[in-house]
């Protein structure tokens, strides 16, 4: 729990002076950002060779979806808001193959635009969240040992990637990024009928998003 109410502080303090930073701008720059996306999660490392109770549960590449929004402080530079929802299939076809692996990922960005005279632009963006990994474990107890999906602790994430708009109107268009993501979530633990499980690795992963993106308000 203070493990959590730790994280939870944190991105609160990140909004509040992200607030205050956008109130210090002019007017002239009130626009915001409104993107909806989908793609693939590619695991990586941890996430390739994961165990649960000494049998492999690795997770294979899923799909992902997820919204963001985001107000601009300047011409160049957006912090904003988002939400990323995770499946992976798992690499076991014997045991529970209707379970996944799941990731939850509250998050605040922040996105650089290198804007020009083109209809392309190509931008930078940076990340951190917290991860709410729950995954198909191995658990022990009196009624019987099965693979149950279970939610552990959330853990800092953070990542960054590269991406291009391409303006299909004057303020909407669609996207394509790459972002790599990495959670630390090695120690953190779920518990089932008063037992504790240990996630035992930092996960990390590529996500490939393709999305739309629309612009709301004037940029003088």
């Amino acid at each position: 729990m203070k493990k959590r109410s730790l994280l939870i502080a944190v991105l609160v303090f990140l909004t509040i002076n992200f607030t205050v930073m956008a109130q210090d701008e002019d007017e002239e720059r009130d626009i915001v950002e409104m993107s909806a996306f989908g793609g693939l999660g590619v695991p990586s490392s941890g996430l390739t060779d994961w165990e649960t109770g000494g049998m492999k549960r690795a997770a294979k590449t899923g799909f992902d979806f997820g919204l963001e929004a985001g107000y601009f402080l300047s011409s160049e530079l957006v912090v904003g808001i988002g939400f990323t929802y995770t499946q992976f299939p798992i690499d076991d076809s014997d045991e529970q193959s209707d379970h996944k692996h799941h990731l939850y990922n509250p998050n605040l960005y922040v996105k650089y635009l290198f804007e020009g005279e083109s209809n392309w632009v190509p931008y930078v963006k940076g990340h951190v969240g917290i991860e709410n990994p729950k995954f198909s474990t191995f658990a022990t107890n009196v009624s019987g040992n099965r693979f149950r999906e279970l939610s552990y602790d959330p853990a800092l994430a953070l990542g960054a990637g590269l991406g291009v708009f391409y303006y299909t109107a004057d303020y909407s268009g669609i996207f394509l990024e790459v972002n790599y993501h990495r959670a630390f979530t090695e120690d953190v633990e779920a518990s089932y009928q008063h037992v504790d499980y240990k996630f035992g690795e930092n996960l990390s992963l590529f996500d490939i998003h393709v999305g739309i993106r629309i612009l709301f308000g004037s940029g003088g």
